[in-house]
């Protein structure tokens, strides 16, 4: 059977046979003709209309709709019956819902910023080979066969076979995740493409050398574009918030198209002019639809992200404010996430038996040694290279202040090979001349003849020391660090330094072994910690090895110690499995995927999802992107991060702190929780809203609130108040509480009827009781009929409005707390609700004794000791809801 071989593990000669090339490039006739079926090697915007559409579906929800339709008949009672100000107020309704539509539209305009972000990492011209001449030419015209030269600082164009190397390393991390360099072969292997030693990635940097390779995918077809089509194709779905809120409107909508329809025909029928039953369905659906709701939705959001950027959370989508606090799943990537994305040298082990260098001068010895096998240069104040031998020249200025000029003058290097797995070098330390190999143990082992002790003395290698060192390596490197094992010998000779590396790699001994890590950032272990508390889960998703994954789950508490080896799985068992199979996995408890490629990271998600999680994904690279995306909520790192991944998320954190989405989630448990108490606050004022038409249609009654009065409630007085519920200080509490469910409901059944039937009602019947005992003082009687411009009638309704206003503010307090009364949370710490409160009751008064706003709302003056009986209304309101609470201390939870 023949089996197919793809591009890594053909020879050199076969790669130029495969792509129709060889070692002269491609003539500019074949380049152009390729150019022409394959196009430009680009990440396309293949949709211009999106915009478009997003701007025209903004205009089509039921909230925004309703808003129109209720403005168009406005529009025709004006046209009608002009001068009863339906003018005024269809132009207040289309501005409403023209606000709504391009908040929203604004917030998505946001997702295009992540394909323009994908650009950036191609670099604009690349060098190449065509024709035997090599030339400069625009990324964007490679083509596959092209002959692409690469060296130290190239950002890589395409992705590309290596068909000669010099010295070549790489870094994948913006693909792969992966924060160690890749030191990289002409040579076939027998591996997956992207696991692939002899492949350069579009998208990553050369970190050093030199090398040359043939372009074999471009633009959407390398693993980059790959990338860049995932995350342009996928749609990110509804927030929590946005689902409850569509939920909320379309219940109102039918709730108040009903009533208006069917309270219209009765008119109808029962004989009322057309100019009646307008106004009056008009009535009906103004006053049950909360025009400011969603107007405050928005600005409590826009204050909660204002908060959350004073803790280091910045927001890029308003509705993610809130998404973060319904998060019942974190995924989060190991590096730059939970790690610092740097290689350390932290750990420092003598060769010989014994535990970790003690003495410094035995630990400088090692480091000095390992540095005379590195490559670094001094640029400014800062050093370049290999990030290992970074890591080594760092770890040296930490321990002693400074690094010695001389150790830098390496007199001979002998750069990094795959094939042996180790570097060498020939320079000066302590004063004396040495050859230096640092490298994988393996291929050090047979080339020794004693090892340090680490007390001063050297051992002699035979098979008893070595099996001890290699089992200090090996405990070393289960405990999740990468060990580079470091030996020497002395030159005696000038002859010496003559001689081949092969020649010099003879009768060394054995300095020791350098830990390598990603260190963790020291504030995870106690982030993980408060989300298991708020019962949250974390799931760590990584393209690093599972031992890695592992060691560093165990120290950031993510795992358990001693945790089974079911919690962990691969990217290669993960391929093989469906997303009902990869849920039951994780149901089953595994919280560790190892070596996973991108477009399983958001496999991962979707299965998730599917379990009907609210999942939030932390990423940092270009390998990130679709995740966060795909997730509910996207949440990037700011400093580490590249635009990619922070163009496709929602939160961004600035100080890349693990720490702070804590800070974000009980922020945004804030948000809900203070969502859910102002729209509680703001749907009590229909109950006194609706019911006057009710009365108005069925009896022969004067109609006590006009739309405009309503709306002078809906879109004025109640904004302020519910703006200070919004920005309520968040309950201690809510942080040892377990998410909400997606079951949870804004507007749930309790909620509903605590806000018409129990406080809806009172303020209903104390509003409506006033309103009649004004009319029947100044000597109306049953069925008489009252002008609008009566004053009688104008007192009686300006009464009416007024009460509705101070209960308010009974309602207002009862709504800070839950259980409690609502001062007990201090009325003076929350400066924006005593503004509401001063609002509210300047406006009462106002519209009774000032004539502007009686002109404006059609009302006019009672008695002052009406006035004070309406006051009466506070106490009332707030007492009932007290004695509620105290009555029944769990009702208040809806």
């Amino acid at each position: 059977m023949k089996v197919h071989r793809q591009i890594q593990n053909l020879p050199v000669a076969e790669v130029y046979h495969a792509l129709a090339s060889d070692a002269g490039g491609l003539t500019p006739a074949e380049a152009a003709d390729r150019l022409r079926e394959v196009g430009r090697n680009s990440v396309e915007v293949s949709d211009p209309w999106r915009l478009l559409r997003s701007l025209m579906r903004q205009f089509t929800n039921f909230f925004t709709l309703l808003l129109f339709a209720s403005a168009g008949i406005c529009f025709v009672a004006e046209a009608l019956q002009a001068g009863q100000s339906m003018l005024v107020l269809g132009w207040a309704l289309s501005g409403v819902a023209l606000l709504n539509a391009l908040f929203s539209f604004v917030q998505e305009y946001r997702a295009e910023r992540a394909m323009e972000a994908l650009r950036q990492f191609l670099p604009p011209m690349v060098q190449v080979v065509r024709g035997g001449q090599t030339q400069s030419l625009l990324s964007e015209e490679l083509v596959p066969g092209d002959v692409l030269l690469l060296q130290e600082g190239d950002r890589v164009p395409a992705d590309t076979r290596l068909v000669s190397v010099e010295d070549l390393v790489i870094n994948n991390a913006p693909l792969t995740g992966e924060s160690l360099p890749v030191a990289l072969t002409a040579e076939p292997v027998d591996r997956r493409l992207v696991e692939s030693n002899n492949i350069a990635f579009a998208g990553c940097l050369v970190l050093r050398g030199r090398g040359q390779a043939v372009v074999f995918a471009t633009g959407l077809r390398t693993e980059f574009g790959k990338l860049a089509h995932l995350s342009q194709a996928i749609r990110r779905t509804p927030s929590p918030l946005q689902r409850q809120t569509s939920h909320m409107v379309r219940v109102l909508t039918f709730i108040a198209v009903s009533l208006g329809l069917c309270f219209f025909l009765y008119g109808v029928f029962s004989g009322r002019s057309l100019w009646v039953n307008l106004v009056f369905m008009m009535g009906i659906i103004v006053a049950n639809v909360p025009e400011g709701l969603l107007p405050t939705f928005t600005l409590a959001l826009a204050l909660g992200s204002q908060r959350m950027a004073r803790r280091n959370v910045l927001v890029t989508n308003l509705n993610a404010v809130e998404s973060l606090g319904a998060v019942q799943v974190i995924c989060t990537d190991k590096t730059g996430t939970l790690t610092h994305n740097q290689l350390a040298v932290t750990r420092l082990m003598p060769g010989g038996t014994g535990p970790e260098f003690s003495n410094p001068q035995e630990r400088q010895r090692l480091l000095e040694l390992a540095l005379c096998a590195s490559q670094v240069r001094q640029v400014d104040q800062s050093y370049s290279g290999d990030p290992l031998d970074v890591a080594i020249v760092e770890r040296i200025v930490a321990e002693s202040g400074k690094v010695e000029p001389a150790l830098l003058d390496i007199r001979k290097h002998f750069p990094f090979d795959v094939e042996k797995k180790r570097a060498a070098g020939l320079g000066l330390v302590a004063g004396q001349q040495v050859f230096a190999v640092k490298g994988a143990w393996e291929v050090l082992r047979p080339m020794l003849s004693g090892l340090d002790s680490g007390h001063g003395t050297t051992l002699a290698a035979d098979p008893a020391s070595l099996d001890r060192a290699e089992g200090a390596m090996t405990t070393l490197a289960a405990t999740g660090f990468r060990v580079v094992a470091v030996a020497y010998r002395s030159i005696e000779a000038e002859a010496d330094l003559e001689l081949t590396q092969d020649h010099l790699e003879d009768n060394l001994i054995l300095a020791g072994f350098l830990g390598i890590e990603d260190p963790l950032r020291e504030e995870v272990p106690a982030a993980l910690a408060s989300c298991h508390t708020a019962g949250i889960e974390v799931i760590l998703i990584t393209g690093d090895h599972p031992d890695t994954a592992v060691s560093v789950a165990t120290r950031c508490g993510l795992i358990d110690p001693q945790a089974s080896a079911e919690v962990v799985m691969t990217g290669e068992v993960l391929e093989s499995l469906s997303e009902a199979a990869l849920a039951e996995s994780l149901a089953a408890g595994v919280r560790i995927f190892a070596r996973t490629s991108p477009a399983q990271k958001m496999k991962i998600v979707m299965a998730l999802k599917g379990m009907d999680r609210v999942v939030a994904m932390t990423g940092d690279g270009v390998n990130d992107a679709p995740a966060l995306k795909a997730a509910d909520i996207g949440i990037a790192m700011g400093k580490s991060g590249t635009d990619v991944a922070r163009a496709s998320a929602q939160i961004i954190l600035l100080d890349d702190n693990f720490a702070s989405i804590v800070a974000g989630i009980e922020e945004g448990r804030t948000v809900f929780n203070n969502i859910r108490k102002f729209t509680n606050y703001v749907l009590v004022s229909n109950g006194p809203e609706i019911l006057p038409y009710l009365l108005y249609i069925l009896f022969p009654v004067p109609l006590a609130l006009t739309v405009i009065q309503i709306l002078s409630i809906d879109l004025g007085t109640d904004i302020i108040p519910s703006m200070a519920l919004g920005q309520e200080p968040p309950d201690p509490e809510s942080m040892r509480q377990p998410p909400r469910g997606q079951e949870f409901r804004l507007l749930s059944s309790g909620l509903v009827i605590h806000s018409y039937l129990f406080l809806g009602a009172l303020e209903a019947l104390w509003s409506l009781g006033l309103f009649f005992y004004v009319l029947h003082a100044g000597g109306w009687h049953w069925g008489m009929e009252l002008a609008a411009d009566n004053p009688l009638y104008r007192s009686a309704t300006g009464i009416a409005l007024a009460t509705i206003l101070l209960m308010q503010i009974g309602n207002l307090i009862g709504r800070r707390s839950t259980n409690l009364s609502g001062l007990d949370r201090g009325i003076f710490r929350n400066r924006l609700m005593l503004a509401g409160i001063m609002i509210q009751v300047f406006f009462s008064w106002g519209l009774l004794y000032l004539p502007p706003l009686q002109k404006i709302l059609g009302t006019g003056p009672v008695n002052a000791s009406i006035y004070l009986v309406a006051w009466l209304g506070v106490p009332l309101i707030f007492g009932a809801d007290y004695l509620r609470k105290r009555l029944r201390p769990r009702a208040a939870q809806h």
